[in-house]
């Protein structure tokens, strides 16, 4: 009977340490791994920890989405503009809460969308591609187009202004002269759209795509008169990223 007593009185006592233990392991938290986020192709992105939380959210320009968290890690994707943006990130957990505010950093723009646009159209009603036609006016944020020669391109266009555009192409599609070609033909186009040599920038990414090693995922930076040209390699595709 006594032992059995001790064993209560211990159970009693280390239940709710055991809880309290528990409680202090887990409190609400949140934390990024900078404070100011500069462009990463199209987008800044904003990565941290948040954890024992029932909501998190994030604001950018009036605007709140949720955010998703994976083993308690986030990545905010903000399109970048000619403006640096606030990022107000909130984790929430009852009446507790937890903020944190970065800065995404401003970027040059490529040119104002709407020259790009119709400097697109025009180009393309001269080939006989009527279909092939841009919006002439983009709501801000990150669109995709795909051109007639079937090249997938996303636009971040922000207030007006072309930010920069990411091209597509499989690696099945590269494979062929024809998706090659194709792909081509586009990007000396757009290039001259954005004020660079598209021919040079072409024979010097067949250079660096030809001396890439086989494990490598980016290649060297192409730049042609103040423009950028950034490649990543996925796993089955190919994109070439356009910015200033």
């Amino acid at each position: 009977m006594i032992m059995n007593r001790k064993i209560k009185y211990l159970f009693l006592v280390l239940v709710p340490l055991f809880f309290i233990l528990l409680t202090g392991c887990s409190k609400l938290d949140l934390s990024t791994t900078k404070s100011e986020y500069s462009a990463d192709g199209l987008v800044a992105v904003v990565k941290g920890k948040a954890t024992d939380f029932d909501k998190l959210t994030y604001t950018v320009s009036g605007v709140t989405k949720n955010v998703k968290v994976s083993d308690d890690h986030f990545a905010i994707s903000v399109p970048v503009a000619t403006k640096s943006k606030n990022v107000k990130i909130k984790a929430a957990k009852g009446n507790d809460t937890k903020t944190k505010i970065v800065k995404v950093t401003k970027e040059k723009a490529l040119i104002d969308y709407t020259t790009f646009a119709q400097q697109y159209n025009f180009m393309n009603l001269k080939m006989g591609k009527q279909t092939d036609q841009l919006p002439l006016i983009a709501k801000d944020g990150i669109f995709k187009y795909t051109t007639s020669n079937g090249t997938k391109l996303r636009m971040n266009v922000q207030g007006g202004q072309l930010m920069g555009i990411a091209m597509n192409i499989t690696y099945k599609s590269m494979k062929s002269k024809s998706g090659m070609k194709d792909f081509g033909t586009d990007l000396v186009l757009i290039s001259q759209y954005v004020g660079a040599d598209g021919k040079k920038v072409v024979k010097k990414l067949g250079d660096e795509v030809k001396d890439a090693d086989g494990g490598t995922t980016t290649m060297k930076q192409i730049t042609s008169k103040g423009v950028n040209y950034n490649v990543n390699l996925a796993t089955n595709d190919f994109y070439l990223y356009i910015t200033k």
